[in-house]
């Protein structure tokens, strides 16, 4: 009753703020709630709609645009219908580096914006700009994607984000990061969210179990109904929590932002007395993608993002067809995004979800655009695979595997001394060489103590280093 009175409070409270002030989150996020249960028939009308006006806009008021499109011999404002959008170019995030520096968006003009950046993982980190309007218009997808998981506004939750995100200002990673509307986020969620904020894990290596207690303690304090985190917070905590034989932490709601093997899923589901949702939200553009109860996917908002899935031609592949994704912020004006390819690959399901939703699906994120493994022979391996075989295997804490520069792979295995066996390392070579067609030579399992993180605090089971 407390939590549904304070849901109640904090709700009214969005929709007065939303009728008489400029800040329309809450106005926002009624019509996406709303979209989300059309026909696709009329969701494709609403993308359609807002393509064409981003579309006129980039071609008139966006130096980058006008000139990239113009070179190309392409006026999108001719365009058709969405098959049209073929004739663009894809924008890589080098390109739109070089067009910030000599100011092809024309932010030099404007004053009323704040800087967000990327989080460096596919690429170098790109700087992205934004105004009130456009945080108010993404945070209204941020809130669908948690509604979604039956988390509502008032009702406690927590986050442990990677030590590189804007959240901590650079705090963990010597970049000092400026931003205006920090503190107005701050205030949100810890007020309207009833959020907590834990100290991110900033060490290079797997290991600090000071960092696991610290968050233990808090999350049994503060008993969130929903905690948001990476996959490898949540299973070093696991890890943590099991070898101590501590008391079991009852989570009802976590939203994990990767791809977990379904028994592994089940596992840590079941340890945490919690249901895991997936979703696909990267800084360039808040709101990609998000899971539902039924678990078959994600659902793609296509009322605030396209979504392409393309070969290395930049031709559309089929459903279930693992490919490069690109995409297209239907929202943003003072910096577009369009046809952006943000350095992930994945696939899109053609079904509709038993949720009754017309947004279409698409699957979880395999891998990173250069992560993608190659066998000697030239063939191509999503290493999602390959992760999903070893997240299953309980006697190892945690791994990552690695393509070094002789084409071998190295799997660096911290293992579980009460399960790991003297044939273990043998049952992973088996595994492992049988989804890469790979004789077992050119397999190496590596017993360490720790593995490492990536600069910006994030970790990756699998990654090339060629």
């Amino acid at each position: 009753m407390t939590q549904s009175l304070s849901t109640q409070a904090v709700e009214t409270a969005y929709r007065a703020l939303s009728q008489w002030s400029s800040y329309t989150a809450w106005k926002h996020f009624q019509e996406l709630q709303a979209n989300q249960w059309l026909s696709r028939e009329e969701l494709d009308a609403i993308r359609w709609t807002k393509m064409r006006k981003l579309l006129a806009h980039a071609a008139t008021e966006v130096p980058f645009y006008r000139d990239l499109w113009g070179s190309a011999g392409v006026d999108p404002r001719r365009f058709a219908n969405m098959e049209d959008l073929r004739h663009l170019p894809v924008v890589t995030r080098r390109a739109l580096i070089k067009a910030q520096e000599e100011d092809a968006f024309l932010l030099s003009r404007r004053n009323d914006y704040e800087l967000t950046h990327s989080s460096g993982t596919t690429g170098p980190r790109v700087y992205l700009p934004f105004t009130r309007h456009d945080m108010q218009v993404k945070y209204a997808g941020y809130l669908r994607e948690f509604y979604a998981t039956d988390w509502r506004l008032g009702v406690p939750s927590a986050a442990v984000h990677y030590s590189g995100h804007p959240e901590f200002g650079g705090r963990y990673t010597g970049r000092p990061d400026r931003d205006n509307f920090l503190v107005i986020r701050k205030l949100v969620f810890r007020l309207a969210h009833r959020r907590i904020l834990l100290k991110p894990y900033a060490k290079s290596e797997s290991g600090d179990e000071s960092i696991l207690g610290e968050w233990y303690r808090a999350l049994r304090r503060h008993r969130p109904f929903l905690l948001e985190t990476m996959d490898f917070n949540l299973v070093t905590l696991y890890n943590y929590i099991q070898e101590r034989n501590l008391p079991q932490l009852r989570i009802p709601r976590t939203i994990v932002l990767a791809t977990l093997a379904p028994g592994f899923k089940k596992t840590l589901e079941e340890a945490f007395e919690t249901e895991i949702f997936n979703r696909y939200g990267p800084h360039e553009m808040e709101g990609v993608a998000y899971a539902c109860h039924e678990h078959r996917g994600m659902h793609m908002a296509i009322d605030s993002v396209h979504t392409e899935f393309l070969d290395n031609a930049n031709r559309p592949v089929g459903p279930g067809e693992n490919a490069r994704i690109v995409l297209t912020d239907l929202d943003s004006r003072l910096m577009p995004l369009i046809r952006y390819e943000i350095g992930d690959m994945g696939s899109y399901l053609d079904e509709p979800c038993a949720c009754g939703r017309g947004l279409p699906l698409m699957q979880e994120i395999a891998c990173r655009t250069r992560d993608v493994f190659e066998t000697r022979n030239g063939e191509r391996v999503v290493p999602s695979r390959l992760i999903a075989v070893l997240q299953e295997d309980p006697s190892i804490r945690i791994f990552q595997l690695v393509q070094v520069a002789d084409q071998g792979i190295e799997a660096r295995i911290v293992p579980n001394p009460a399960v790991w066996r003297l044939d273990s390392e043998h049952q992973i070579k088996t595994k492992l060489g049988a989804i890469l067609s790979e004789s077992e030579e050119n397999i190496r399992v590596i017993r360490v103590e720790t593995v490492g993180l990536e600069s910006n605090g994030k970790f990756c089971y699998a990654k090339r280093v060629v």
